[in-house]
């Protein structure tokens, strides 16, 4: 039995973590080797921010509605779709991005990858792994999205600063033909029963769009952090290289959380809000230390963001999966429309903040969005408890 459920378990999420990554890397490479590119076409933290905000709310104006695609199509079919998107956007900003303007279209591709991207993805783990190893599933594939801040830190010392910004863009494209491959490996996308905390559970939709607001408000805090650490490392004291580790180390610390919550949502069972509202109140509190800005505070907030304020979207896309079980794809939508105008609003006001003020005041900024959204989580959770009789 142990021999067929593995294969069943992780040939999706190998995929969904792989095609996660490459739908994530234009964005954060940006974020990661943004002191060599404003460098090189010669732009503002603030129009950087903007190209990010503008690349992320399409993929949130088009996240429902890619969702919906996906449920009509496939979830084969939409990240096949989203991963073609994410490698022009990779190679069109290594060959052709040389002003902001034509940065900020490649980057829109990129977010657009995640519109068909993240609910095919969503549809396929609800399609062939059994409802009680999800958490873990939606765990590792959220992973991904530190893996690839993980990828754009290291980018720095191993490549940008050796061989040009450039290259790293042109050599993240690579993994198209891999992800590509590996829809092969996977079943076909059907809809398999829920069961644990989605059973029994009638939630309104005041409550799912409250769920939708916390995740606008922790994860416009996260993102902001995750494409500007390493300016405001720098700035901070840290050297470039020491910046782009630290955004390694951070990201590291998100890819655990992820993975651990999620085999924990499969062991325990049960509504998951709970556990969200306590790390994005955590993710507060590490945001909180970080606008001291001391070095070591600075470097304890930084990895209690990714772990705390970041860590706890496998448990969002699991949540609003188990409580739309016939349409994984347009509950996959919701937590992507939630989670994409907090990433694309986060950029910009944390680049606005630290330009016109400074990038200890943009780090309090993001404490209290992150606080924001722990509240509003908190207030939903009552909704997803299973119905007592």
């Amino acid at each position: 039995m142990n021999a067929e459920r593995l294969p069943r378990l992780w040939r999706p999420v190998l995929l969904s973590a792989g095609g996660l990554v490459l739908s994530a890397l234009p964005i954060f490479l940006v974020g990661g080797l943004a002191v060599q590119i404003r460098q090189d076409l010669g732009f503002t933290e603030t129009q950087l921010g903007a190209a990010v905000t503008v690349a992320f709310l399409c993929g949130a104006i088009a996240g429902p509605i890619g969702g919906r695609v996906a449920d009509r199509v496939g979830g084969r079919a939409a990240v096949a779709c989203g991963a073609t998107l994410a490698s022009l956007s990779l190679a069109g900003t290594a060959l052709f991005a040389h002003s902001w303007e034509t940065l900020l279209g490649f980057l829109i591709l990129g977010g657009l990858s995640f519109a068909f991207l993240d609910p095919g993805l969503a549809i396929i783990i609800n399609s062939n792994v059994d409802p009680g190893r999800q958490g873990v599933a939606f765990g590792v594939k959220e992973a991904s999205i530190p893996a690839s801040t993980l990828l754009a830190g290291l980018a720095v010392p191993v490549i940008a600063l050796e061989h040009g910004w450039r290259w790293a863009f042109l050599l993240g494209a690579l993994p198209l033909a891999a992800v590509v491959a590996g829809l092969r490996l996977v079943g076909q996308t059907r809809t398999l029963p829920t069961q644990t905390s989605g059973r029994g559970v009638s939630v309104s939709r005041r409550a799912l769009g409250i769920v939708a607001a916390a995740a606008a408000c922790a994860s416009t805090a996260s993102s902001g952090i995750g494409v500007f650490l390493t300016e405001s490392a720098v700035a901070m004291g840290l050297s470039e290289a020491n910046a782009g580790l630290l955004l390694a180390a951070g990201s590291v610390a998100g890819i655990v959380t992820r993975v651990a919550t999620g085999i924990r949502a499969d062991n325990h069972g049960g509504p998951q809000l709970r556990t969200i509202w306590v790390m994005m109140a955590t993710g507060a509190v590490s945001m909180a230390l970080a606008s001291i800005g001391s070095v070591p505070l600075l470097v304890l907030g930084a990895v209690g963001a990714f772990a705390g304020g970041w860590g706890w979207t496998g448990l969002l896309f699991l949540t609003l999966v188990r409580a739309n079980p016939s349409t994984p794809g347009a509950g996959a939508g919701l937590g992507l429309l939630g989670l994409a105008i907090g990433n694309g609003l986060g950029p910009l006001a944390f680049g606005a903040a630290a330009e016109q003020l400074s990038f200890t005041a943009a780090w309090a900024g993001a404490a209290i969005l992150a606080g924001a959204g722990a509240l509003l989580a908190r207030s939903a959770a009552p909704a997803f408890e299973p119905a007592r009789i």
